[in-house]
């Protein structure tokens, strides 16, 4: 069969049409990115924004956070706008893609975003408050903020809170009955520092924390905090004040007046109902942690870089530690140990008798201005206790004991300092003529200290310090370390110090030595 002439033409119009049509197909067509993308804060959400890709069946919005070095991707978005969760005091950069079946378009120019912190301040919690604070919000203690008895503040981890530079002296008081619940961890440790920023922060930005509980202590009671931090004591010796786990106080203490101060954290009647361990106090004006009183067990502490002295209990304290760490700065630093029964009257009851186990304390190492007490343990003034398993180096005297009726609870057995080793000292003893410490040390609790090398791998390295003693070091032989009572408190070990020999030190990660 033969076609017309016309038949033909039409025909092979057709087939042209064809050809252009399917050459001109968008669905054929290089799919292109996304353009114009922009992303804003609108104290809430982050929203995206871009124009449409021709062509495009879906989006793919890529984020990261550029703080935490996470990322998260959202496929299937077929808007233009899309409405974004973040954490206020993150950095987000943003990118989309266009999606067609199979095809992917290259990447949209990207758009960062920085995120501001939420910032309030936290106010006083009266009697029966309770108070969830978030860790999306940065929190200013200005002034005095007290937790009244009653009250209940619960700080998630992650939240970071500030000491307020400005306005005198700021520091946060837990009342005799209130509770503080300060659950962080390794990974999202809590952290009360100063409000300035890092490379301004110095030691005394504010005041620190002060718990009050209602446990014993040997001042007529009530006895009165420092710092006009309010009574604390009673009868109550397993009293909860709540728990502080994984948290960093940074910059704190502060001199009200002479011989008078706040420090880093001050424990006053803490019952041994609370919990505290794995805490650090760092860069403070006063002492580290300062026990007045009480029953409160702690464990897993470290005080660095402190102006004063690291770990200083008295008043009667007679709960339990293990597990403590106290480096000196190069130029700052006083007594790794400070301890008294009472101040004035050395022999008022109940006793300062705690009983601690594995403590690694680190002094200058002969560095630094002179004007400042190289003893690594200063026990005076009636004190009671048991001191095991320590590690005593780079101070100038490793013992100063005054006072004689501390001398004779050598005798008796009540103060005992055992299975320790002492390093890099002028000499063991502080060399004054009371001869005290010849009396302790040879008593039968004293019998196991040497003079010997406990070969920690970086103790004196203050930017990344490792306190993990050597493959062969004295602090891992056989019977070095005295055994704790197994009450279910204490973990039992077989090292002197506080840090294992393998492993990953239980500081690493959440700690601090930033000096600014």
């Amino acid at each position: 069969m033969r076609m017309s002439r016309l038949a033909n033409v039409v025909l092979a119009a057709v087939l042209a049409g064809g050809v252009a049509a399917c050459d001109g197909d968008p669905a054929d067509a290089p799919l292109g990115a996304p353009a114009n993308l922009a992303v804003a804060y609108d104290g809430a959400k982050a929203m995206v924004t871009f124009q449409p890709a021709s062509g495009a069946e879906s989006y793919t919005i890529q984020r990261q956070n550029v703080t935490r070095s996470a990322s998260v991707t959202y496929t299937g978005v077929t808007a233009t706008t899309y409405a974004d969760t973040v954490t206020p005091g993150n950095t987000y950069s943003y990118s989309v893609v266009a999606v067609r079946g199979g095809d992917v378009s290259g990447a949209s120019t990207p758009f960062v975003l920085a995120v501001g912190e939420k910032r309030t301040n936290l106010v006083n919690l009266a009697k029966d408050g309770t108070r969830t604070l978030s860790k999306d919000t940065l929190y200013v203690i200005s002034g005095p903020v007290t937790v009244d008895s009653g009250a209940v503040l619960t700080i998630p981890a992650g939240t970071k809170l500030v000491g307020d530079t400005l306005a005198g002296v700021s520091y946060l008081v837990i009342r005799r009955g209130g509770r503080i619940v300060a659950n962080g961890t390794a990974a999202e440790p809590i952290v009360f520092t100063s409000m300035r920023e890092p490379g301004n922060r110095r030691r005394g930005d504010w005041g620190g924390l002060v718990i009050n509980g209602r446990s014993n202590c040997n001042f007529p009671q009530p006895c009165s905090g420092e710092g006009s931090s309010g009574t604390y004591g009673g009868t109550v010796q397993n009293d909860n004040s709540g728990v502080l786990r994984y948290v960093r106080i940074e910059y704190a203490g502060y001199e009200v007046s002479p011989n008078n101060e706040l420090n880093g954290l001050t424990l006053n009647g803490v019952g041994s109902g609370t919990t505290i361990e794995y805490v650090q106090v760092h860069f403070g004006l006063d002492d580290g942690i300062e026990w007045f009183g009480g029953t409160v067990n702690v464990r897993y502490a470290m005080v660095t870089g402190q102006d004063d002295d690291a770990f200083d209990y008295s008043t009667g304290w007679a709960g339990k530690g293990q597990f403590w760490i106290a480096q000196a700065d190069t130029l700052l630093g006083d007594k790794g140990f400070e301890v008294d029964n009472n101040e004035t009257t050395f022999d008022a009851q109940p006793w300062t008798d705690p009983s601690i186990y594995n403590v690694t304390l680190v002094g200058r190492n002969g560095r630094g201005a002179a004007g400042k007490s190289p003893v690594g343990m200063h026990l005076r003034r009636g004190t009671r206790g048991d001191v095991m398993n320590a590690i005593i180096t780079g101070y100038a005297y490793a013992f100063d004991i005054d006072d004689a009726l501390t001398a004779a609870h050598c005798g008796t057995g009540d103060l005992r300092v055992a299975n320790t080793l002492a390093s890099n000292l002028t000499s063991l003893d502080d060399p004054d003529a009371d001869a005290n410490e010849a009396t302790c040390r040879a008593s039968a609790g004293w019998s196991v200290t040497q003079v010997a090398d406990a070969q920690l791998t970086n103790p004196f390295n203050l930017d990344a310090p490792s306190f993990v003693p050597a493959a062969g070091s004295p602090a891992l032989a056989a019977g070095a370390a005295a055994t704790p009572p197994n009450d279910g408190f204490f973990t039992t070990v077989n090292y002197v110090g506080a840090v294992a020999g393998t492993g990953t030190p239980w500081y690493a990660g959440w700690t601090t030595y930033a000096r600014n």
